[in-house]
């Protein structure tokens, strides 16, 4: 997952990604998000689409730090 709150921050890394996994629709493999609350809102829905194991699919999270709503540290704190 890509966390930040510029889109072309976002748009920069899913280019990087898209070349660098070779996937041509990278947007149905990477999810994003533009703040630490929508991030923390997709792994905790993330973890209850897997209910019984209770584990979260997400590999990496790409997290800016500084975003409104819900800074990064904030929200890996949360997300651990």
């Amino acid at each position: 997952m890509i966390v930040d709150d510029q889109s072309y921050n976002i748009d920069a890394l899913f280019m990087i990604l898209k070349y660098a996994i070779q996937v041509k629709d990278i947007k149905k493999v990477v999810d994003s998000a533009f703040d630490g609350k929508q991030a923390l809102d997709f792994v905790i829905k993330n973890v209850k689409k897997n209910y019984p194991i209770k584990r979260c699919n997400y590999d990496l999270i790409l997290m800016d730090c500084n975003m409104p709503v819900m800074d990064g540290y904030t929200a890996t704190m949360k997300i651990r």
